[in-house]
């Protein structure tokens, strides 16, 4: 039984701006200070083509694993068209009433323990990446070569962190609480796909060592009479706060 074509598509070609130098040593030095130690070439894009034909394997395998992941309906090595998978969680936050955004971002949070849970990875776990048709939540974008060069829990907790900073505008309003909730979630679906996974496994125990590494990021730009009052360090510490909950709650357990 053949599967009908989506009616929708989107096209990738090789032929597409690649992440500079400059900004690849942003995101290695980044990782790298916060504690996640992401190979240089799993950072550097040099090669549209190889990039384009990681993705493809990699949405091939995650389809014949039963995930939610966009149809790939041709490739010949320098294009790719796909079928499309809904909403991205970025553009419906933006869209949706505040009142609705926490319950979906929590939604989003277990959804992607569930993920890691069945022993996949995402890479770029941001809420650009992750998408919502209204029935369930799917994945896009698979271009990062995070693993093997790191271990498995290592990328799965850092698509984690991913996702949480990328929802820091959304969570910034409702506070340090709506954080908590979100990594809340994360932990409560993870707690209950793998029962059997060791505290040392744990969200809480890959953000314990980050969070100081961040506070310190935090302090460094608050040094900047431009950068204290920004937006952007407004709602790091709100993430912060949040994280320093959810760690202490685990601590004192």
């Amino acid at each position: 039984m053949s599967t009908p074509a989506p009616t929708r598509t989107w096209t990738k070609t090789a032929e597409r701006p690649l992440r500079s130098a400059a900004k690849s040593l942003g995101v290695y030095l980044f990782a790298h200070f916060v504690g996640v130690p992401v190979p240089w070439r799993a950072v550097r894009q040099t090669d549209g083509k190889s990039l384009l034909a990681y993705e493809h394997e990699r949405l091939l395998a995650l389809a014949a694993a039963g995930e939610h992941v966009p149809v790939v309906v041709a490739f010949d090595g320098d294009t790719m068209v796909t079928g499309d998978v809904g909403t991205t969680l970025e553009h419906l936050l933006h869209r949706i009433p505040e009142a609705d955004r926490l319950p979906l971002m929590c939604a989003a949070s277990a959804d992607l323990a569930g993920f890691h849970a069945r022993g996949h990875w995402h890479g770029g776990a941001q809420a650009r990446n992750v998408t919502w048709d209204g029935h369930r939540f799917a994945r896009i974008d698979f271009e990062e070569r995070l693993y093997p060069g790191l271990p498995l829990e290592t990328v799965q907790r850092y698509d984690a962190l991913q996702l949480v900073l990328s929802l820091a505008r959304f969570l910034d309003p409702l506070g340090p609480a709506a954080v908590l909730q979100v990594l809340n979630a994360y932990r409560e679906a993870w707690a209950i796909a793998r029962p059997e996974a060791s505290p040392a496994q744990s969200l809480q125990a890959f953000l314990q060592p980050l969070l100081p590494r961040l506070r310190r990021i935090a302090r460094l730009a608050a040094l900047s009479t431009r950068l204290d009052g920004s937006r952007e360090l407004i709602r790091l510490r709100t993430v912060l706060d949040g994280m320093t909950q959810f760690v202490s709650a685990q601590e004192s357990t």
